[in-house]
């Protein structure tokens, strides 16, 4: 039986993107994402509190278990932010002499900016849309969310590819900084009007207008392990803000 070449799919450059890490199906990922963004905002605003080295270490320390059980992390990435935080530290206790208040600082840190990656990580990009047009944004803005949302893992992506060209080629860019602008960025800044291109394409093929009503195939619902996830974030509060407030409360009395 003949086999016509045009029943082979023909490789594309262009369009056969890479598809971003999968998110790991955990307990978080299946909690509303409404929910999910309160609590980051509430925990951030928490962090602002705290004032002792060890209700802020309680906080980090139940933040990084829910980190590393919930959303895949890369070992080089865990590597260069232990890094970057042992410096912090060093050069904190070194300009201020305090050892105690350069943990404090970094834990607080780590406090406030944990959240987010949690929230991203669990988070897929169509249930974030869904909640943005449950609270009734504006659609170019809920549009434009997502767009970034989908951008940036495509820019790593082709950031790296970039990279590894180079490297084939014998150039590396990590030690060559004379090669960044014609062998880095004009070729992403390339990628990235391809893309944009791409997007625009796609909007007006498919009849795109934000000024028309958006339906909705799977809206939100409240479930059951949103309550059991609020219930055990007022509980990390509680015990958080015990070991704030009502220890030292204690130790004064």
């Amino acid at each position: 039986m003949l086999t016509s070449r045009f029943n082979k799919r023909q490789p594309n450059h262009k369009f056969d993107k890479q598809k971003p890490n999968q998110q790991k199906y955990t307990f978080i990922s299946q909690v509303n994402p409404l929910i999910k963004i309160v609590t980051c905002i509430v925990l951030i605003g928490f962090a602002f509190l705290l004032q002792n080295i060890y209700s802020v270490g309680s906080l980090v320390g139940i933040l990084l278990i829910l980190l590393f059980t919930q959303v895949t992390i890369q070992t080089a990435t865990l590597i260069r932010v232990s890094l970057v935080i042992t410096l912090f530290v060093g050069l904190s206790t070194w300009l201020l002499g305090d050892l105690e208040k350069s943990l404090f600082s970094a834990l607080r840190l780590l406090a406030i900016a944990i959240p987010a990656p949690l929230l991203a990580g669990t988070t897929p990009p169509a249930d974030l849309i869904r909640t943005l047009q449950v609270v009734r944004l504006p659609s170019f803005l809920t549009l434009s969310l997502m767009l970034i949302w989908r951008f940036l893992p495509i820019i790593q992506q082709e950031t790296q590819r970039i990279i590894d060209a180079n490297r084939l080629r014998g150039i590396n860019l990590s030690l060559q900084p004379q090669h960044w602008f014609s062998g880095l960025f004009i070729p992403l800044v390339f990628q990235i009007v391809a893309y944009a291109d791409d997007v625009t394409i796609g909007l007006q093929t498919r009849g795109y207008d934000p000024a028309l009503p958006r339906s909705n195939s799977k809206p939100l619902t409240w479930k059951i392990k949103d309550l059991v996830f609020g219930l055990g974030l007022v509980l990390i509060l509680l015990g958080v803000g015990y070991i704030e407030w009502g220890m030292q409360a204690n130790i004064v009395k």
